[in-house]
Protein backbone atom coordinates (compact mmCIF):
# COMPACT_ATOMS: atom_id res chain seq x y z
CA UNK A 1 0.00 0.00 0.00
CA UNK A 2 1.25 3.46 -0.86
CA UNK A 3 3.94 2.22 -3.23
CA UNK A 4 3.88 3.39 -6.82
CA UNK A 5 5.59 2.01 -9.90
CA UNK A 6 8.67 4.11 -9.30
CA UNK A 7 11.37 2.76 -7.03
CA UNK A 8 12.07 5.81 -4.88
CA UNK A 9 14.96 6.06 -2.45
CA UNK A 10 15.08 8.25 0.64
CA UNK A 11 17.30 10.64 -1.28
CA UNK A 12 14.70 10.90 -4.05
CA UNK A 13 12.00 11.86 -1.58
CA UNK A 14 13.99 14.38 0.45
CA UNK A 15 14.46 17.95 -0.81
CA UNK A 16 17.91 18.84 -2.12
CA UNK A 17 18.72 21.43 0.54
CA UNK A 18 19.82 21.77 4.14
CA UNK A 19 17.23 20.08 6.35
CA UNK A 20 16.65 21.03 9.98
CA UNK A 21 14.32 19.37 12.45
CA UNK A 22 12.80 21.52 15.19
CA UNK A 23 15.37 24.28 14.63
CA UNK A 24 15.21 27.93 13.69
CA UNK A 25 16.81 28.49 10.28
CA UNK A 26 16.90 32.27 10.00
CA UNK A 27 16.86 35.38 12.13
CA UNK A 28 14.81 38.07 10.42
CA UNK A 29 16.68 40.83 12.26
CA UNK A 30 19.98 39.68 10.76
CA UNK A 31 18.56 39.16 7.28
CA UNK A 32 16.94 42.56 6.87
CA UNK A 33 19.73 44.86 8.02
CA UNK A 34 19.87 47.76 5.57
CA UNK A 35 17.81 45.73 3.09
CA UNK A 36 14.71 46.55 1.10
CA UNK A 37 12.00 44.15 2.23
CA UNK A 38 8.61 43.31 0.76
CA UNK A 39 6.31 41.71 3.34
CA UNK A 40 3.58 40.00 1.34
CA UNK A 41 0.40 39.30 3.28
CA UNK A 42 1.77 41.44 6.09
CA UNK A 43 -1.48 41.59 8.06
CA UNK A 44 -1.14 44.09 10.87
CA UNK A 45 2.55 44.70 10.21
CA UNK A 46 4.27 42.59 12.86
CA UNK A 47 7.54 42.73 10.89
CA UNK A 48 7.51 46.49 10.18
CA UNK A 49 9.31 47.52 13.38
CA UNK A 50 11.82 44.65 13.08
CA UNK A 51 12.82 45.74 9.58
CA UNK A 52 12.94 49.45 10.29
CA UNK A 53 14.83 49.05 13.58
CA UNK A 54 17.46 47.10 11.62
CA UNK A 55 17.88 49.96 9.15
CA UNK A 56 15.85 48.30 6.43
CA UNK A 57 13.03 49.59 4.26
CA UNK A 58 9.69 47.84 4.81
CA UNK A 59 6.96 47.63 2.19
CA UNK A 60 3.81 45.82 3.28
CA UNK A 61 1.42 44.25 0.80
CA UNK A 62 -2.18 43.15 1.45
CA UNK A 63 -5.14 42.65 -0.89
CA UNK A 64 -7.58 43.67 1.87
CA UNK A 65 -8.23 46.89 3.73
CA UNK A 66 -7.61 47.16 7.46
CA UNK A 67 -4.01 46.01 7.77
CA UNK A 68 -0.77 47.90 8.25
CA UNK A 69 0.24 47.60 4.61
CA UNK A 70 1.54 50.41 2.47
CA UNK A 71 0.49 48.85 -0.86
CA UNK A 72 -2.81 47.25 -1.86
CA UNK A 73 -2.05 44.25 -4.06
CA UNK A 74 -1.67 40.49 -4.17
CA UNK A 75 1.25 38.17 -4.72
CA UNK A 76 -0.05 36.94 -8.06
CA UNK A 77 0.24 40.49 -9.48
CA UNK A 78 2.80 42.41 -7.46
CA UNK A 79 2.77 46.14 -8.37
CA UNK A 80 6.56 46.53 -8.41
CA UNK A 81 9.35 46.76 -10.96
CA UNK A 82 11.63 43.79 -11.61
CA UNK A 83 14.46 43.23 -9.10
CA UNK A 84 13.11 45.77 -6.59
CA UNK A 85 13.77 43.96 -3.30
CA UNK A 86 16.52 42.16 -1.38
CA UNK A 87 14.14 40.11 0.81
CA UNK A 88 10.60 38.82 0.31
CA UNK A 89 8.66 37.56 3.33
CA UNK A 90 5.52 35.41 3.24
CA UNK A 91 4.76 34.18 6.75
CA UNK A 92 1.78 31.75 6.83
CA UNK A 93 0.50 33.24 3.57
CA UNK A 94 1.33 30.87 0.69
CA UNK A 95 -1.41 28.40 1.60
CA UNK A 96 -3.95 31.19 1.09
CA UNK A 97 -2.87 31.95 -2.49
CA UNK A 98 -5.01 30.37 -5.23
CA UNK A 99 -2.23 30.29 -7.87
CA UNK A 100 0.93 29.19 -6.09
CA UNK A 101 3.02 28.90 -9.25
CA UNK A 102 2.19 32.49 -10.21
CA UNK A 103 3.06 33.63 -6.69
CA UNK A 104 6.53 32.08 -6.95
CA UNK A 105 6.96 33.62 -10.40
CA UNK A 106 6.12 37.08 -9.08
CA UNK A 107 8.32 36.77 -5.98
CA UNK A 108 11.24 35.71 -8.19
CA UNK A 109 10.58 38.62 -10.55
CA UNK A 110 10.71 41.32 -7.87
CA UNK A 111 13.72 39.86 -6.05
CA UNK A 112 17.21 40.99 -6.89
CA UNK A 113 19.76 38.31 -7.89
CA UNK A 114 20.81 36.38 -4.77
CA UNK A 115 17.78 37.81 -2.98
CA UNK A 116 16.04 35.70 -0.35
CA UNK A 117 12.45 34.51 -0.08
CA UNK A 118 11.68 33.47 3.52
CA UNK A 119 8.70 32.53 5.61
CA UNK A 120 6.43 29.73 6.78
CA UNK A 121 3.90 27.63 4.89
CA UNK A 122 1.25 25.24 6.18
CA UNK A 123 1.43 21.57 5.25
CA UNK A 124 -0.52 19.26 7.60
CA UNK A 125 -2.74 22.01 8.98
CA UNK A 126 -6.43 21.59 8.26
CA UNK A 127 -8.43 24.04 6.15
CA UNK A 128 -8.41 27.44 7.87
CA UNK A 129 -9.78 30.85 6.93
CA UNK A 130 -9.69 30.26 3.17
CA UNK A 131 -6.70 28.06 2.43
CA UNK A 132 -5.99 26.53 -0.96
CA UNK A 133 -2.59 24.91 -1.29
CA UNK A 134 -0.94 23.40 1.76
CA UNK A 135 2.54 22.79 0.38
CA UNK A 136 4.86 19.84 0.91
CA UNK A 137 8.62 20.26 1.07
CA UNK A 138 8.87 18.86 -2.47
CA UNK A 139 6.34 21.43 -3.67
CA UNK A 140 8.47 24.23 -2.24
CA UNK A 141 11.48 22.76 -4.03
CA UNK A 142 9.59 22.36 -7.32
CA UNK A 143 8.03 25.83 -7.48
CA UNK A 144 11.37 27.39 -6.57
CA UNK A 145 13.21 25.48 -9.26
CA UNK A 146 10.85 26.31 -12.13
CA UNK A 147 10.97 30.01 -11.23
CA UNK A 148 14.71 30.61 -11.13
CA UNK A 149 15.17 30.03 -7.42
CA UNK A 150 16.52 27.29 -5.17
CA UNK A 151 15.20 25.94 -1.88
CA UNK A 152 18.21 26.55 0.36
CA UNK A 153 17.01 25.55 3.83
CA UNK A 154 13.89 24.00 5.30
CA UNK A 155 12.86 23.31 8.88
CA UNK A 156 10.04 21.09 10.12
CA UNK A 157 9.24 18.75 12.97
CA UNK A 158 8.65 21.43 15.57
CA UNK A 159 4.96 20.63 15.54
CA UNK A 160 3.06 17.91 13.69
CA UNK A 161 -0.29 17.41 12.03
CA UNK A 162 -1.30 15.05 14.83
CA UNK A 163 -1.02 17.57 17.68
CA UNK A 164 -2.42 20.35 15.48
CA UNK A 165 -5.54 18.39 14.58
CA UNK A 166 -6.09 17.32 18.19
CA UNK A 167 -6.07 21.00 19.18
CA UNK A 168 -8.63 21.73 16.45
CA UNK A 169 -10.74 18.73 17.44
CA UNK A 170 -10.96 19.69 21.11
CA UNK A 171 -11.51 23.41 20.50
CA UNK A 172 -12.78 25.44 22.40
CA UNK A 173 -11.12 23.36 25.14
CA UNK A 174 -7.57 24.63 25.13
CA UNK A 175 -5.07 21.77 24.91
CA UNK A 176 -2.25 23.83 23.40
CA UNK A 177 -0.13 23.11 26.48
CA UNK A 178 -0.05 19.45 25.39
CA UNK A 179 1.16 20.14 21.86
CA UNK A 180 4.81 20.42 22.79
CA UNK A 181 4.69 17.16 24.75
CA UNK A 182 2.98 15.36 21.87
CA UNK A 183 5.55 16.71 19.40
CA UNK A 184 8.44 15.53 21.60
CA UNK A 185 6.82 12.09 21.80
CA UNK A 186 6.45 11.91 18.01
CA UNK A 187 10.08 12.91 17.42
CA UNK A 188 11.21 10.35 19.98
CA UNK A 189 9.21 7.56 18.33
CA UNK A 190 10.62 8.48 14.91
CA UNK A 191 14.14 8.56 16.35
CA UNK A 192 13.63 5.06 17.80
CA UNK A 193 12.39 3.83 14.42
CA UNK A 194 15.48 5.29 12.77
CA UNK A 195 17.70 3.40 15.24
CA UNK A 196 15.90 0.16 14.39
CA UNK A 197 16.32 1.05 10.72
CA UNK A 198 20.08 1.39 11.26
CA UNK A 199 20.37 -2.09 12.76
CA UNK A 200 18.13 -3.53 10.06
CA UNK A 201 20.38 -2.05 7.38
CA UNK A 202 23.50 -3.38 9.10
CA UNK A 203 22.26 -6.87 9.96
CA UNK A 204 19.82 -7.68 7.16
CA UNK A 205 21.10 -5.72 4.21
CA UNK A 206 24.76 -5.86 5.29
CA UNK A 207 25.08 -2.12 4.66
CA UNK A 208 28.28 -0.40 5.80
CA UNK A 209 28.25 1.58 9.04
CA UNK A 210 28.64 4.95 7.31
CA UNK A 211 25.94 4.27 4.74
CA UNK A 212 23.56 2.94 7.39
CA UNK A 213 24.10 6.07 9.48
CA UNK A 214 23.34 8.32 6.52
CA UNK A 215 20.24 6.35 5.57
CA UNK A 216 18.86 6.18 9.11
CA UNK A 217 19.39 9.92 9.63
CA UNK A 218 17.67 10.62 6.31
CA UNK A 219 14.82 8.34 7.39
CA UNK A 220 14.42 10.40 10.57
CA UNK A 221 14.39 13.66 8.62
CA UNK A 222 11.91 12.38 6.03
CA UNK A 223 9.47 11.02 8.61
CA UNK A 224 9.57 14.29 10.55
CA UNK A 225 9.04 16.38 7.41
CA UNK A 226 6.21 14.28 6.01
CA UNK A 227 4.19 14.66 9.22
CA UNK A 228 5.06 18.30 9.95
CA UNK A 229 2.47 20.93 10.68
CA UNK A 230 4.27 23.26 8.29
CA UNK A 231 7.70 24.48 7.22
CA UNK A 232 9.98 27.43 7.71
CA UNK A 233 11.90 27.98 4.50
CA UNK A 234 14.74 29.98 2.98
CA UNK A 235 14.68 30.18 -0.81
CA UNK A 236 17.40 31.94 -2.80
CA UNK A 237 17.04 33.56 -6.19
CA UNK A 238 19.73 32.25 -8.50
Amino acid sequence: MGKGVRGLSLKDQLPDCEIFINQKIYNLIDLVKNKKVVDIGCGFGANKKIVEDAGGTWVGVEPFEGGAHTVVGDVENLPFEDESFDIAVMDAVLEHVPNVSKAFEEVSRVLKPNGLFVGYVAFMECFHEISYSHLSFKALEHFSKINGMKLDKISGGGRFGIDYHLAVLFYPVNIKFLRGLIAITIRTLIALKSIFAYFGLRLVRKTSHNEAIIMSVNYYKLQCLRQSNGFDFVIKKI
